[in-house]
């Protein structure tokens, strides 16, 4: 016989059997067990051929997902997780692994398989500078995270009122009427990633920290800072806000020199990049406060500013970009792109230029006389997006305490 009629009887006949011995069921196999026939093992499908397939959200806070199949290909479910900041690439078959698998990939496995989310980070596009040129990121915080949690404490410190210099610069100067809370400052998990300062109208003290105004205080707010964890040095430095609503809101993003704690306060300097009073929502200001005869810890009869102002749309109503480009000598403030004040170190009423040293953020929201009487309002918001640092015209450091 030749091979292929052989394996094709061989066929036939294992057909043959498989088909008797259904027909004669369990009584045969006994019968035939007790013969010494020695009876083939066939194992159902269900029971060996099940694999899963876990999905790990691999850098996200998603729950895993598990697939269960009986078959040997499968196509891959479209991914449902998300992770703020990041575009899904594909399927990994490890945590740091290469891309195995794309997004609704057919696969074929013979076992049990884990596959892992692979991500890639979103970077911000560069900003246009006229005149300028923009170079690497050098450092952001996206304020991404879950609803309600705490600002990222590497880079920042929340504040309470205490006019030490190690609070970073001091808080709670010049009458204003606010507890500042760090719990008033909060993440609100949504996918473009926000800090959101709330500031309220209160008639009682908070159970945690001190009012300095001596007139009383009437509100609960926030302020937080970089002071002892990060320090910048030059750079264009840009954040996005919408500003809170409402007569005596006073926010700021600004900076203090970094060496306040040696030098004191005007002779280390002080950046206000944007400030602005609730009772005119129209209007961002800027300025440069600096020492007039530059002896150290002496204070006030040597402090003097310079500012400038822009009139724009209404800031409260919706998200706006503040910036600075610094560079030696010289910085300009902006607001959604346009300069608006430019200062140097010939420019301003003093040859003590304290702008070419290392200094630290600020983001707050103070209350005051600054913003004009209060509306009535009993709560407000400012909503930060971002703060990024850029390097600009080849000049630009980060220090990370």
């Amino acid at each position: 016989m030749d091979i292929e009629r052989r394996r094709f009887c061989d066929m036939c006949g294992l057909k043959l059997f498989r088909n008797f011995m259904k027909r004669i069921g369990i009584t045969a196999l006994l019968i035939l067990a007790l013969a010494g026939v020695t009876i083939p093992s066939v194992q159902p499908a269900t029971a060996s051929g099940t694999h899963s397939i876990t999905l790990m959200p691999n850098g996200t806070s998603g729950s895993s997902k598990i697939v269960r199949t009986t078959a040997h290909s499968y196509k891959l479910p479209k991914v449902t997780f998300t992770r703020a900041g990041y575009t899904f690439l594909g399927w990994a078959k490890s945590a740091r692994g290469a891309k195995a698998y794309s997004d609704r990939a057919t696969i074929r496995f013979t076992s049990s398989l884990k596959l892992y989310a692979l991500w890639k980070e979103i970077m911000p596009a560069k900003p246009a500078v006229a005149g300028r040129t923009v170079g690497n990121l050098l450092w952001r915080d996206e304020f991404y995270g879950a609803t309600g949690s705490s600002i990222n404490a590497d880079y920042w410190t929340g504040r309470y009122c205490d006019q030490a210099d190690e609070n970073g610069g001091g808080t709670c100067h010049n009458n204003e009427p606010q507890w500042y809370l760090p719990s008033a400052v909060a993440l609100d998990g949504s996918t473009a990633g926000n800090a959101v300062i709330t500031t309220k109208r209160v008639y009682a003290a908070p159970a945690e920290g001190q009012c300095l105004a001596w007139s009383g205080c009437q509100f609960t707010s926030a302020r937080f800072d970089t002071q002892g964890k990060v320090a910048f040095k030059y750079g264009y430095i840009e954040t996005r806000i919408k500003m809170p609503a409402g007569g005596r809101n006073w926010p700021a993003f600004w900076m203090l020199g970094e060496n306040i704690t040696s030098v004191g306060w005007p002779q280390t300097g002080e950046i206000d990049i944007a400030e602005q009073g609730g009772n005119t929502p129209n209007r961002n200001s800027g300025a440069l406060h600096y020492s007039t005869n530059g002896v150290a810890n002496d204070c006030c009869g040597n402090h003097t500013y310079d500012y400038g102002s822009y009139n724009g749309a209404n800031y409260s109503a919706d998200f706006h970009t503040y910036a600075m480009a610094w560079t030696p000598n010289r910085i300009d403030l902006i607001v959604d792109g346009i300069v608006f004040k430019t200062f140097t170190s010939t420019s301003i009423r003093s040859q003590y230029w304290s702008f070419n040293n290392p200094f630290f953020l600020i983001i707050n929201n103070a209350t005051g006389d600054f913003g004009g009487n209060w509306t009535g309002w009993t709560q407000s918001q400012m909503t930060i997006d971002y703060v990024r640092v850029w390097k600009l015209d080849n000049q630009g450091e980060v220090f990370i305490r």
